[in-house]
């Protein structure tokens, strides 16, 4: 549960983040951050949050279709094992 919340997680954050960022390059006098170096900073730390987070939702969305797939197959195959004991010679 938890690994499928963090990303979401780190990304709300992110966007937070930006949004700062972002009003404080419009409107400085809100002081939400003060030092440049630390607002390329963050806007890093922001832009890299997303991209992990996207890259790790993508990455456990494939891990889930790829277990959903061989349970089918597996599935499938105890149905046909089945139909095939069942057939008198």
């Amino acid at each position: 549960m938890l690994r499928k919340l963090l990303p979401h997680v780190a990304i709300i954050i992110s966007v937070m983040y930006f949004v700062f960022y972002f009003i404080d390059r419009v409107n400085s006098a809100m002081a939400f951050i003060n030092n440049d170096i630390t607002k390329n900073l963050l806007f890093a730390l922001g832009l890299i949050a997303i991209l992990e987070s996207v890259w790790l939702i993508r990455s456990n969305r494939a891990q889930e279709r790829r277990r959903q797939q061989r349970l089918q197959q597996q599935r499938m195959e105890s149905r046909r094992n089945s139909q095939g004991g069942n057939r008198v010679a």
